[in-house]
């Protein structure tokens, strides 16, 4: 489903990646570990192409993903650490409008009843400029509930969470993993990454850890 090989990425010629090279099949949930710095993030970044890798290939369903061509990436969703939303609009607003630049039909009721269930209902037509991290986390759960995905690529799914959302984490990947979806998502707890992945990858010194 998934194939990377030998990625490479540096930054004012300190190379954070050094010749990444992993495959994950469909339906499989990746654990993406490492200290802070690692690349995890500039990792998840260059395959959901918003950066640019230094070299190497990636391939995704038998498509060349570093190429132009934004229909290769368009089974792919990439929630990172910002919202990636507009902050002078609602949370109601802004699921519509992700909703309608992917061209899928979401009901009107089903936004609402997503919000409900991340517990935003009552904020549904407030800018998400007043929301919270944690509030902001909640919307980026309903994001990826509402919308269709082959690959989910999560930066920290539990960050700035109280115990409640980490509940609704907890059912939403065990439901990914009913549907058998495919996920990567950046973790730091170990424990977690026992518990959701069926594989942990460990990123040390810009080269997967192979133990």
């Amino acid at each position: 489903m998934l194939s990377i090989n030998q990625v490479y990425k540096s930054f004012n010629r300190y190379n954070v990646l050094r010749g990444i090279s992993f495959t994950q099949k469909q339906g499989e949930i990746i654990a993406l570990m490492g200290n802070n710095g690692s690349g995890k993030t500039t990792l998840l970044r260059i395959i959901a192409r918003i950066m640019k890798s230094d070299s190497g290939t990636i391939s995704f369903q038998e498509n060349d993903l570093l190429s132009n061509n934004s229909l290769h990436r368009k089974d792919i969703l990439y929630i990172g650490h910002d919202p990636g939303m507009y902050s002078y609009l609602t949370a109601k607003e802004n699921l519509h409008f992700s909703i309608m630049l992917r061209r899928e039909a979401v009901s009107n009721i089903m936004i609402e009843e997503s919000l409900e269930r991340y517990e935003l209902s009552h904020f549904m037509n407030e800018p998400i400029a007043v929301f919270s991290k944690g509030m902001l986390q909640k919307l980026k759960l309903a994001h990826a509930e509402l919308i269709s995905w082959k690959l989910l690529l999560f930066d920290e799914p539990f960050t700035g969470l109280d115990q409640s959302g980490i509940d609704l984490v907890d059912r939403l990947i065990n439901k990914w993993k009913n549907k058998n979806k495919s996920v990567i998502m950046v973790l730091h707890n170990e424990k977690r990454a026992e518990e959701y992945a069926h594989r942990k990858l460990l990123i040390n010194s810009g080269r997967i850890d192979l133990g």
